[in-house]
């Protein structure tokens, strides 16, 4: 009875590792110097395991798909913030029930601008949600640190 409750426990164990969006959904974070004096171009990079993907920034559909955006935090807030936008075209299909829906798979390149008083590190969340086929995962928020 205990190896079989043992089996039980990491077979549950691995299925929800194996569906940690912060593992299907690999994040990477850099930062390049924009044209204006305080400028500064912030790149995400969105890796996503095979058979999944996250919608766009404009995802569509019937307004209640969670959109990939990311937010800063801290006492180093950026003066100005452009929108966070993707360097690709969306993946666009129809999904039955929920209308016209905008999504990435495979790898996906988004930046955005910023404008602070003097090169610094600055801290947030980049918050999205990865769904297959058959399914969606909870939202999640990745935290990132970004020096200036």
């Amino acid at each position: 009875m205990k190896n079989l409750l043992f089996i039980l426990f990491m077979s549950f164990t691995l299925q929800s590792i194996a569906q940690d969006p912060a593992k299907i959904v690999k994040w990477k974070f850099s930062s390049t110097k924009g044209n204006a004096e305080h400028q500064y171009v912030i790149t995400a990079v969105a890796t996503i395991d095979s058979g999944w993907h996250v919608f766009a920034p404009e995802p569509g559909g019937d307004g209640l798909l969670i959109p990939t955006d990311l937010q800063f935090n801290g006492k180093n807030m950026p003066k100005n913030v452009g929108k966070f936008t993707p360097r690709r075209r969306p993946i666009t299909h129809e999904m039955e029930g929920v209308g016209m829906v905008n999504y990435y798979e495979g790898e996906v390149d988004f930046i955005i601008i910023v404008e602070v008083d003097k090169a610094q590190t600055l801290t947030g969340m980049v918050s999205f949600q990865c769904c297959n086929d058959k399914m969606c995962l909870p939202p999640t928020d990745v935290p990132f640190t970004i020096k200036l």
